[in-house]
């Protein structure tokens, strides 16, 4: 019986298996399962585009694509060819079926995979563990024929798993013996771990979740692309294999996006949700590994945004985040290229939370504009004038609570003074109030403003109510008794939002309220804050 391990590239290998075999549980894989993966292997990892794709992955030196294997190399004679073939045939046996002789896996296997292990055994090969070695990733009984010239039976090397050292390093391996003890079901899963990666530039891209559930949905998603892909340029006699049409984060989210969809629509509204940690890597001339971490407050903000109570407005948020790219005219009559957008700034900046909060609070839910250089940016754009129908403070109190770890009372306090605010600008502060509000970013002169305006306020309700009192001013701005908290301009945009969502039908009737220039103004201001 298989189970994830822990370690990203198995088990992204092992959902692939599940996932090409129809099984939504690593657990219910069987050596028939295997066996069917392993022919796929054998059929296609050998030609294009396949051959030479997954060369980012397990190097040039890999069974399938080392030079020296190659039956199919121009000026051979017959006999040349049947030898590499069948040293070929050797190497892939060795990598994608030692499982049919450890029975590690449940079920009785295909005869052909039984027929392999014969073969296996009448070649000379002993179908018990030879070393005595230990899978470092299942616990499994590694293999025990040699996967290198130079590696010791049942040991790994780069052109088995991205980013190891090469097979003669004793450097970092137990006991200085170079390599790792792998078991073939694990060897089998990194073998088939690149189907359910995406292409993005010039590297591949796994996610990894700590929810199996969701590490299968990923690859699922990306092994059917692939498979489609492969089967279309395999048709055409094509060996370049597409890069994906988006940036890396951008797929990121996009798809872990379409996955939750796909979970709410299925009902399957139970589904917890769960970290992400994708991995970017090249096992090439040039390797090299990016991390990237999606923690549980933001995919649990994510999930909960796919529910109809926030979808509307966030789909809306997420529409007019996109790269604005221009469609080039092409060459004497040519079609013009293609203007599919390939970033989403706002699910780029997703990965910058939750440190990043305030300032993807003011860009995103106020819609404060960013001076960008670029003209495909469309945050250049963005209004808290122009854009008040986007300005939510449902969609905003589910962030501070899921992504901020703020408390309800704290939410509650904000939303109070915002209401408070906004009936104060409607009935005597004015536009006035409001831009100097909206725009002020020395801290003595918003103290100065806030202590005026609760004066104003208790006078205009004839001393009914107040503004805040104490307990909550100290809540909202204060950082102990005596100084201002470091993040009050967020605290100001929070109650912000809750007051342009309360007067947008007054924001309406007065266009000036809030000038470009002096929205741009305090945008400035805020970069170099002036204490």
């Amino acid at each position: 019986m298989l189970q994830f391990t822990g370690h990203p590239f198995i088990d992204v290998g092992l959902a692939a298996i599940a996932a090409y075999v129809g099984k939504s549980r690593i657990a219910d894989l069987d050596t028939a399962d295997l066996d069917q993966v392993a022919r796929y292997i054998e059929q296609n990892y050998v030609r294009p585009p396949l051959r030479g794709h997954l060369t980012m992955a397990f190097t040039s030196n890999a069974w399938f694509a080392q030079d020296a294997y190659n039956p199919d190399k121009p000026g051979l004679a017959a006999a040349q060819r049947a030898e590499r073939q069948t040293r070929r045939n050797e190497w892939a046996r060795r990598h994608l079926r030692q499982w049919a002789k450890s029975g590690a896996t449940g079920g009785a296997g295909s005869a052909n995979a039984r027929q392999d292990a014969a073969n296996a055994g009448k070649e000379g090969d002993d179908p018990a563990n030879a070393n005595g070695a230990t899978c470092v990733f299942t616990g499994l009984p590694a293999a025990s024929l040699e996967l290198s010239n130079k590696l010791a039976p049942g040991r790994i090397g780069r052109a088995q798993m991205p980013l190891l050292q090469g097979d003669e390093a004793i450097n970092f391996f137990t006991g200085g013996v170079p390599g790792l003890p792998i078991a073939p079901e694990a060897l089998l899963a990194l073998q088939f771990m690149p189907m359910a990666c995406a292409k993005v530039g010039a590297s591949l891209l796994a996610v990894h979740a700590d929810r199996e559930a969701l590490t299968l949905d990923f690859a699922r998603s990306f092994l059917n692309k692939n498979l489609k892909d492969i089967a279309a340029l395999q048709a055409a006699g094509e060996d370049k294999f597409p890069t994906a049409p988006r940036a890396l984060k951008t797929l990121l989210v996009e798809e872990l996006l379409r996955i939750e969809r796909d979970r709410r629509n299925e009902e399957r509204r139970n589904d917890r949700a769960a970290s992400i940690t994708a991995y970017s890597f090249n096992n090439g001339k040039d390797p090299k590994l990016e991390i990237y971490h999606l923690p549980l407050q933001i995919t649990r903000f994510l999930q909960h945004v796919n529910t109809p109570t926030y979808l509307a407005i966030w789909e809306q948020i997420v529409e007019r985040a996109w790269q604005q790219v221009r469609a080039k005219s092409g060459k004497k009559g040519a079609p013009a290229a293609d203007a599919t957008p390939r970033v989403n700034y706002l699910f780029e900046d997703l990965f910058t939370l939750p440190q990043g909060a305030p300032r993807f609070v003011r860009l995103y839910f106020l819609r404060v504009p960013r001076r960008a250089p670029s003209e495909e940016d469309p945050r250049r754009g963005y209004s808290p004038y122009r854009e008040r129908d986007l300005v939510s403070w449902p969609l905003v109190a589910l962030f501070m609570k899921e992504v901020m770890s703020m408390d309800d009372a704290y939410i509650e306090q904000i939303r109070i003074l915002g209401d408070k605010l906004a009936d104060y600008t409607r009935r005597q502060g004015g536009k006035r109030f409001f831009r100097q509000f909206f725009t002020e970013q020395n801290t003595s002169n918003f103290l100065n403003l806030l202590s005026k305006t609760n004066i104003a306020y208790v006078r205009l309700t004839q001393g009914r109510d107040v503004l805040f009192d104490l307990e909550g001013y100290l809540a909202v701005f204060m950082d102990g008794t005596e100084l201002m908290r470091p993040d009050w301009r967020l605290a100001r945009d929070l109650v912000l939002i809750r007051m342009v969502e309360r007067l947008k039908d007054w924001i309406a009737a007065n266009p000036d309220t809030l000038p470009e220039e002096d929205v741009q103004s305090g945008q400035a201001a805020e970069a170099v804050p002036v204490e």
